[in-house]
Formats: C-alpha cells, structure tokens, sequence
C-alpha cells in the first residue's frame, strides 16, 4: 500500500468516528427529552420481549389456546430432521452391507476348504477326525 493510501484510509476512519460521534450525540439528546408514558412504554416492551425469549428457550411454551408449543421443535427444523434420516439410512445400509458380507466369506471359506462341506455338519466326522490325529 502507499502512504496515500494510508492517509486516505486514516481520513475515511477519522470521518466514520466523527460522524458516530454526531449521531451518538444526537440520540442522547432526544433520549433525554422522552416523556415519561414512552419510557414506561419502552420498559414494558422489554420486558415483553425477554419473557417471550425466555418462553422461546425453555421448549415446550403453553399456546393462548391452551395447546403445548415447541413439543416437536426438532421437527420444525428441517435440516435436522433430514440430515438425521439420511445419517440413519446410512448407519442401517452399512450394517446391512456387514451382514451381508459375512455371509459371503463363510460361504467361500465352506466352499474354498480342503474338507467338503458335508463335512463341516456332520458330527461323526469330528471324533473320528480326532481319533486319526491321536493314531500319528
């Protein structure tokens, strides 16, 4: 940057702060000025609109009808509920997709062993599988 450039910017920020200042000033003179019923008036307001928060934050709010509000508040958020049915399929897929493939790999383990299947289920095969490993 040049120092033009820095002056410029300099003046443009002594004219912004000068100006805040105007305005600033402005305000507290009509602020001094209000009556009172529109100081009332403006306290009420307030504390219309902190209790309103208050009721917005804690969740579930009665209506003037006499019906709960904000019961299904997450479901008013539409990002959020889609974004947690996607993530739901995606977790119910990937288990699926799992079980699925351990099927596959116990069906070629049976069918890539040096024993038939037929073997694997038959239960006189094991004692007299052990009984030839106890002869050696």
């Amino acid at each position: 940057m040049s120092i033009d450039n820095l002056q410029n910017s300099e003046l443009d920020t002594q004219n912004i702060d000068a100006q805040a200042k105007q305005i600033v000033g402005l305000l507290d003179a009509h602020a001094n000025r209000l009556s009172l019923r529109t100081l009332k008036q403006l306290e009420n307001g307030r504390q219309r609109a902190v209790k309103a928060h208050a009721q917005q934050i804690s969740g579930a709010g009665i209506n003037h009808d006499g019906t709960l509000s904000s019961i299904f508040l997450w479901a008013e958020h539409h990002r959020i509920a889609s974004t947690g049915l996607a993530m739901g399929a995606i977790i119910v897929g990937f288990v699926l997709m799992q079980s699925f493939s351990h099927k596959e790999s116990s069906d070629a383990f049976l069918l890539s062993a040096d024993l038939p299947p037929e073997a694997f289920v038959d239960r006189g095969f094991e004692p007299s599988l052990n009984n030839a490993k106890a002869k050696l």
